[in-house]
């Protein structure tokens, strides 16, 4: 379009103007004057594919008996970005108009699997007219696709519909499956482009950078309806649950078992199967904190929550994954832990050595990522972090919050004078 022009002006017959051409509305005031396209709009929107669903009805209705038995509604549905869907559905009291998340979405193509859909192209600007009178959810429909069919029943419009060279039927586990690849793809890039491949990267700053990516994606609005319609319909679209593990989680845990391995080649930590440490890992990044936002118990986490959250995590990993046993006075510490263990419950050897170590670990962790001496904040995080992890130790918080203490209490203060120990400050 043109500039915008302050001086309205009454528009040309119309024979004489060309209707490709942007014109002015006339008669105007000077304020109100705003350029508009051939069709008499303030902006040009190209024509939109649309689904239109037709299927079998969820309440009985005493019309259902005289329409087909798989196309007794009809309504209209399209992807609009970023995860989320626009529904059209008439009802008999309203035109429902909603923004989906993917998960919602999903419901409705399961509805629609269950009968027929079909991709349609809508026409500008149309040849439907208001003039029809009596409408019901397949004039409308044919009214929303600016089509001008003279039909009361949604078969009759599948039938016109199917009629027309550029409409084409829809699989719905087909199309679940390339939309799950595309937003399973599209989150994944996007967090490994951030990873930083220097070779002179050290693992904790390579696995914070990972770690931060992945739990910024994995809280988003649209990885949680993502991962919500997986779950909920993983047996009935079995294929595009596979496909969004393979490009969503499942490249994801590829990258950091790629950079233990690398690690693990230098030296810098003692890990057996760097595949299970992988999984390990990502299962702590996602902890209590990924469960409550898709949950709907919290809003999803800012910046420096998820620094928090991932830093606190690395910090606890890498304790282990650079052998918990150590030498010399780490080792002496660790074994008069686990002895406290063992003297004072009745766990087996496995679970006593795996308390021991996930004490000494929480507790020290905390010193370097807390500042301060307030106990109860610091008890407050490592609740967390430990309960998480109760399964495997067999220790409950409550018996285990007292030698956690004593750790920490007895952990030296870290040395933050370095430039490479500010990122671990808290602000």
């Amino acid at each position: 379009m043109s500039t915008l022009s302050s001086n309205p002006r009454t528009l040309e017959s119309h024979r004489d103007v060309d209707p490709r051409s942007p014109r002015l509305a006339g008669e105007l005031p000077a304020e109100l004057a705003i350029e508009v396209d051939a069709n008499g709009s303030p902006v040009t929107i190209e024509a939109a594919t649309w689904l239109i669903c037709f299927v079998p009805g969820l309440r009985r209705q005493w019309w259902h008996r005289f329409a087909d038995a798989r196309h007794k509604h009809v309504f209209a549905m399209r992807a609009v970005g970023d995860g989320t869907w626009l529904l059209v559905e008439p009802w008999w009291t309203r035109m429902m108009v909603n923004v989906l998340t993917i998960d919602e979405a999903t419901k409705f193509l399961r509805w629609a699997a269950v009968g027929d859909i079909l991709q349609v192209r809508e026409s500008i600007p149309g040849r439907g007219s208001q003039m029809r009178g009596w409408s019901n959810c397949s004039v409308q429909m044919s009214y929303l696709l600016g089509r001008s069919y003279w039909t009361w029943t949604p078969n009759g419009l599948y039938q016109r519909l199917l009629r027309e060279p550029d409409t084409r039927r829809v699989d719905a586990p087909a199309l679940l499956k390339k939309h799950f690849q595309l937003m399973a793809n599209k989150t994944v890039n996007a967090t490994l482009r951030a990873i930083s491949r220097r070779r002179d990267a050290s693992l904790d700053d390579t696995l914070l950078t990972l770690g931060t990516g992945v739990m910024t994606a994995m809280t988003s609005a649209s990885a949680t309806g993502l991962y919500k319609a997986v779950v909920s319909d993983s047996a009935r679209f079995k294929d595009a649950a596979d496909i969004f593990w393979t490009l969503g989680p499942g490249r994801a845990i590829g990258r950091v078992r790629e950079t233990l391995e690398d690690a693990r080649h230098r030296g810098e930590i003692e890990v057996d199967d760097c595949q299970v440490a992988a999984l390990q890992f990502m299962a702590m990044l996602r902890g209590n904190l990924h469960l409550e936002v898709l949950f709907g118990l919290r809003e999803a986490p800012g910046p420096s929550e998820i620094g928090d959250h991932v830093r606190s995590a690395v910090a606890v990993f890498l304790r282990g994954a650079r052998s918990p046993t150590g030498n010399g006075r780490d080792r002496d510490e660790f074994a008069v832990t686990g002895m406290a263990c063992q003297s004072a419950l009745d766990l087996p050897p496995t679970q006593v050595l795996a308390a021991a170590a996930l004490i000494r670990e929480i507790g020290e962790s905390a010193r370097e990522i807390i500042d301060g001496d307030d106990w109860p904040q610091v008890a407050s995080w490592a609740e967390g972090v430990w309960r998480g992890y109760s399964d495997c130790t067999g220790l409950p918080w409550e018996q285990a919050s007292a030698r956690i203490h004593e750790v920490w209490k007895s952990a030296a203060y870290p040395d933050r004078s370095s430039a490479g120990d500010v990122d671990f400050v808290r602000e």
